[in-house]
């Protein structure tokens, strides 16, 4: 049968169930640090660029971060937007939201790393400061800041420049606050006013989510430490969600099915992913799946839902989390206690 005859009568799952071993947090010491450590240097600060990763608009968008960072000028920088543009409408959704202060920026498009640099530069003559616009890069783990700053340094500086920031796919590259880094030379040298410099910050996890699918949305984009969710729970999820999306997204492979097993053996079988005997490598197949949705090749789609009604409900939710960061770390020594006593 054809992929395209089976589509016709393919039933995608609405609903996903949460496993209940998907962890609640994934906020570290460094994170802790990190956050501390901004909080000394905020006042030193003009412009603040958080970045969240455009596939996951909502999942990365950090609560803990929004009430640190309030009152303060900032950016609201989507990273990756060539990996989500299929989605038609999500910088429309995003922009209603955000207005002037959204930027959309993926380092393969030099024209959005243009477009930043040109509206640094304007807040620099705006500020007029003798030591330069100090702007600070924020967002969640692997979200693509240190990938920002090179791009920012590598665009606004003329000649050949190094690379001012570690980058790797992969959570927790950037370990603490860096030194300020000039992206953009003073008018003396050919660039604006003073100039323009920006500090690096490891990615900073929420201290506690209660919803799971955030978690794994997450995890998919390696916003977490591998391993924590396994691959092929994840591999489900991604299913689930391509289904809803364009079940022709993986028609490579087979025809659309809601079993993640059916779909990591074909893949299994394709990419040459095989135990002795031919017996399909599960485990392969769920990392390759996943390496193949990380860059673009398994369609290039927004996870999160961009309803108006579910816009609202999060900017609420993340203006008044429901969990301050005490809270936050009882209720993960509740969890850790549970899984340790086992069931009752």
């Amino acid at each position: 049968m054809s992929v395209g005859k089976a589509i016709t009568g393919f039933a995608p799952r609405t609903t996903f169930p949460t496993p209940n071993s998907i962890p609640k947090t994934y906020f570290l010491g460094h994170h802790h640090a990190g956050a501390e450590k901004i909080k000394t240097i905020l006042p030193q600060i003009s412009v603040v660029l958080e970045c969240r990763d455009f596939r996951l608009p909502l999942s990365t968008h950090n609560p803990h971060l929004e009430q640190m960072l309030a009152g303060r000028e900032r950016l609201v920088v989507y990273t990756k937007t060539l990996l989500g543009k299929s989605s038609k409408n999500a910088q429309q959704a995003l922009r209603r939201v955000y207005g002037d202060r959204v930027v959309f920026w993926d380092k393969a498009d030099k024209k959005t790393t243009t477009k930043l640099i040109e509206r640094l530069k304007e807040l620099a003559m705006q500020q007029g400061s003798l030591t330069g616009l100090r702007a600070l890069a924020v967002g969640m783990p692997n979200v693509g800041k240190s990938t920002l700053l090179n791009a920012l340094r590598s665009n606004g500086l003329s000649g050949k420049v190094a690379k001012a920031a570690q980058t790797g796919d992969q959570a927790g590259v950037t370990r603490r606050v860096g030194t300020a880094v000039r992206i953009i030379d003073s008018a003396e040298k050919g660039g604006v006013a003073s100039g323009v410099y920006i500090m690096d910050t490891p990615g900073i996890f929420q201290p506690y989510v209660e919803d799971g699918e955030t978690m794994m949305k997450v995890a998919l984009a390696h916003g977490i430490k591998k391993g924590l969710i396994d691959d092929e729970i994840l591999c489900d999820y991604l299913l689930y969600k391509l289904n809803l999306l364009d079940p022709k997204s993986y028609r490579s492979y087979c025809a659309p099915t809601n079993d993640v097993y059916e779909f990591l053996e074909a893949v299994a079988r394709k990419e040459g992913k095989l135990k002795k005997g031919g017996v399909p490598n599960m485990p392969e197949a769920a990392a390759r799946v996943l390496s193949l949705w990380r860059d673009g090749k398994l369609g290039k789609y927004v996870l999160d839902d961009l309803s108006e009604e579910t816009l609202q409900a999060h900017e609420l939710a993340q203006s008044e989390p429901r969990l301050s960061l005490n809270q936050a770390k009882k209720a993960m020594k509740e969890e850790r206690k549970k899984a340790k006593d086992g069931p009752v």
